[in-house]
């Protein structure tokens, strides 16, 4: 379920099929949606008799914030520049000025799989470290 949330907000990438404009980086990348999410989570949770309802529904929440969190830390060159963070509270798109990680191409040829491979190595070396002192600590 956490990695299904986490990796949720880019479902709005499959929107371009359906009628040709970009929905990349809209209300899926907030701080709202993710509300959302963990509180659909908990009431599925609580629908289903599973137990501690509200833990999962704060996992689900965490997990998509997550992706909110990479999001806003990378390099963006795909306008809207930045993410709708604070939505609906505030309206805006939001970047980190320094970001940390790289691009990532949206196309299928080997320059851009070539780049995606090493911002994909580079952010498994910032990343992985961090998850493992937080599973054994």
């Amino acid at each position: 379920m956490a990695v299904g949330a986490s990796v949720a907000p880019d479902l709005d990438l499959l929107l371009r099929f359906v009628d040709g404009r970009n929905h990349h980086q809209g209300a899926s990348h907030s701080v709202g949606a993710a509300l959302i999410a963990g509180a659909a989570v908990m009431l599925l949770a609580r629908a289903m008799g599973w137990a501690r309802p509200p833990a999962l529904g704060l996992v689900a929440a965490g997990a998509w914030g997550s992706h909110l969190l990479l999001d806003y830390l990378s390099v963006d060159t795909h306008p809207p520049i930045g993410i709708p963070l604070l939505w609906p509270f505030a309206h805006g798109y939001f970047h980190f000025p320094w970001p940390i990680f790289l691009d990532i191409g949206r196309t299928l040829d080997w320059h851009t799989v070539r780049h995606d491979a090493v911002a994909l190595a580079w952010e498994t070396a910032l990343v992985l470290p961090i998850l493992l002192a937080s599973w054994w600590l």
